[in-house]
């Protein structure tokens, strides 16, 4: 398997390339994918910007889509949502695995299209262990009342279950609870309100009762609202705060972390930024474009913190009155952080490229359809950054590039469609490969997701559709194995990933999917109407960890396509329950679509009952064993597709 080792590479990014030399700190070389615009510089919120991309959406003639009838996945659905932005960046910490085994998942949700949502706030589903289920899938939201947004998910030291959720409209949190363990979050609080600014944007982690929680301010013209904070010259920076009782009180309220300050930043962003905790260390990320990567480590618990500059930008604080002619790389604005088992900490963040040759108004440029995800930790120098994933592993049409329409990388314009496309599907001022949400396992492996469009995937509105993307490391980060593609589905937009922290046998991951590219939040033309409001399923998988270390995934459809009936089980669990009196549930993977044959034999080794499950799709199944005609006993019962077998044993007891 082809391993990348480079600190520095060429990369190549989607649509018309032209050479162009990097002169700044950042150790990248590699080409400039279209003719940017010009993009106002704006504080507090995300820029909106002109930027356009030229490209094209040549397809597979070979493996074109349409010779392909039907998806082959099959995943378990958590949930609903009408409202569907999940994140303006950087994707928060949704999915969470209890000490018990249960896996507790949160979202935005809203039950119903009514303009404005009025009815969004933090949706949840939990996997219990020893059921081995999940929750009925529901848009229902765990707040009775409360219009919230943006929720973290974490599990208290009594087992408890928290979220915390943003107040859009006053600022502040809201803190959600379950009374029981295994119970649905019921009990809501409004925490940590800072009249008369409006905190929001939420990213939580914890260890025991205590949380940890950045966020930033939102920054808002409207009459009568404050501006957000200037601190240290930073307007509306990142703050963090902290409680040590599970919410009850917080010792430690929007506070500035050290070195975090005009040198760099002018103002803060939405969800630029990543948390992760683990026992007394947390690890804290911001990567705003134009400003560089900052990584804080406290080994204390959030008493005092070291800053590390992951990744420096020389123009930093970027005014708009600086020329940048030699198109320097930064961070696209969405990161992730990780601390491992042995206290390193690890960060990844999207790429691009800026320019500005025009000194005359408060704009930049920059170059969203650059594709390539960047890896740091806190044993490198700043700036010497290593490429662990590029689009150009997802090339269909064996040019060597991921090309993808324009669409994919143009923004609205004052609520139009920019000229010469049917629509656009970017999110906000982020490149097109972007989202990393990274896990470890107990041996160090580290696994990063990401969103990435696909070639030739299209929607009859000329964008294309978006697939989860993984890629993974067995040494630390040390080296990194070839992307796969997580998702494969056709013809549909599957996008904002995120991965449970802690892995064990599984990569555990959720998601959003819908069908049309892009966001009615951020894509819809009032006047087109090209992106309506539509129903957004909330998806989940666990990814056989040996499923990816082996390459079994696969990189993308048409290249490794999966062979309808030839099925393949790579994971087998144990029935639940077990002893049962009438029935019992085995939970499988398929690495491969095919049929399935469940066959259970006594304690001689007789046949005793088989059942065949015809077409099953790649990805997570429950079957069933119907014990009511078999006498107590035990029994054994194997799992066959494609070949290859796996056997387990199990009691019926009366």
């Amino acid at each position: 398997m082809k391993k990348i080792y480079v600190l520095t590479a060429v990369l190549f990014a989607s649509g018309l390339a032209f050479g162009q030399a990097n002169k700044s700190a950042n150790k990248f070389q590699g080409a400039i994918c279209g003719t940017p615009e010009k993009a106002t510089i704006q504080t507090g919120i995300l820029p909106t910007d002109k930027q356009v991309f030229t490209g094209n959406g040549a397809k597979n003639k070979n493996n074109a889509v349409s010779n392909r009838a039907a998806d082959h996945s099959a995943f378990i659905r958590l949930g609903e949502t009408y409202y569907d932005l999940q994140s303006n960046a950087s994707m928060p910490h949704r999915l969470v695995k209890h000490p018990n085994g249960n896996i507790s998942a949160t979202w935005t949700t809203a039950s119903s299209d009514a303009a404005g949502f009025p009815g969004r706030g933090a949706g949840y589903n939990m996997f219990n262990a020893q059921t081995k289920a999940w929750s009925q899938a529901s848009a229902q939201k765990v707040e009775a009342t409360q219009r919230s947004g943006w929720p973290s998910v974490g599990v208290l030291s009594d087992g408890n279950t928290f979220i915390i959720a943003h107040d859009a409209t006053s600022g502040g949190f809201y803190l959600t609870k379950s009374t029981t363990p295994g119970a649905r979050p019921s009990e809501t609080v409004n925490v940590l309100t800072q009249a008369p600014y409006k905190p929001i944007w939420a990213r939580a982690d914890n260890s025991g009762d205590t949380i940890h929680l950045i966020c930033a301010y939102t920054d808002s013209s409207a009459p009568g609202d404050s501006r957000p904070p200037l601190i240290n010259g930073v307007r509306g920076p990142m703050v963090y705060s902290r409680t040590l009782n599970a919410g009850a009180t917080w010792d430690k309220q929007h506070v500035v972390l050290p070195g975090y300050d005009s040198t760099l930043f002018n103002a803060g962003s939405a969800d630029n930024y990543a948390i992760q905790v683990r026992g007394k260390n947390v690890a804290i990320a911001t990567s705003a474009a134009l400003s560089g990567v900052i990584v804080w480590k406290s080994s204390d618990a959030g008493e005092t913190w070291k800053r590390y500059l992951a990744d420096s930008f020389p123009y930093a604080p970027f005014t708009g009155k600086k020329f940048m002619i030699d198109t320097p790389f930064t961070s696209d604005g969405t990161v992730d952080v990780l601390i491992d088992n042995d206290g390193k900490v690890h960060a990844f963040w999207g790429l691009t490229r800026v320019l500005d040759d025009d000194t005359t108004d408060e704009s930049y440029s920059f170059f969203p359809g650059y594709q390539g995800l960047v890896y740091w930790n806190d044993t490198m120098a700043s700036g010497r950054n290593m490429l662990i994933a590029s689009g150009n592993s997802f090339d269909r049409d064996g040019d060597g590039m991921n090309r993808v329409l324009a669409a994919n990388t143009q923004a609205l314009t004052e609520g139009n469609v920019p000229v010469g496309s049917a629509t656009v599907a970017r999110l906000g001022n982020t490149s097109i490969l972007r989202q990393p949400s990274a896990a470890i396992d107990a041996n160090n492996r580290i696994y990063v997701t990401f969103s990435i469009p696909m070639e030739g995937d299209e929607s009859f509105l000329s964008a294309n559709f978006r697939d989860i993307g993984i890629v993974h490391s067995t040494d630390g980060g040390t080296s990194w194995e070839n992307t796969q593609n997580i998702t494969q589905f056709i013809q549909k937009e599957d996008d904002f990933a995120c991965v449970a922290r802690e892995v064990d046998e599984f990569v555990h991951v959720m998601w959003q999917q819908d069908e049309i590219p892009g966001t009615n939040l951020q894509n819809n033309s009032t006047i087109v109407a090209n992106h309506e409001v539509v129903l957004n399923t909330i998806y989940y998988s666990a990814i056989p960890v040996n499923s990816i270390l082996t390459g079994e995934i696969g990189h993308m459809y048409g290249v490794n396509n999966e062979k309808i009936g030839t099925g393949n089980v790579f994971v087998v669990g144990q029935n639940y329950p077990n002893p049962f009196g009438s029935a019992t549930n085995v939970a499988i993977y398929l690495s491969e679509p095919g049929d399935v044959i469940l066959e259970v034999r006594n304690t001689v080794g007789a046949l005793v009952q088989r059942t065949q499950n015809k077409g099953l799709l790649r990805g997570n199944h429950m079957l069933e064993i119907n014990g009511e005609s078999l006498p107590t006993g035990i029994y054994t019962y194997s799992v066959i597709s494609g070949g290859r077998s796996e056997t387990k044993s199990m009691m019926i007891a009366r």
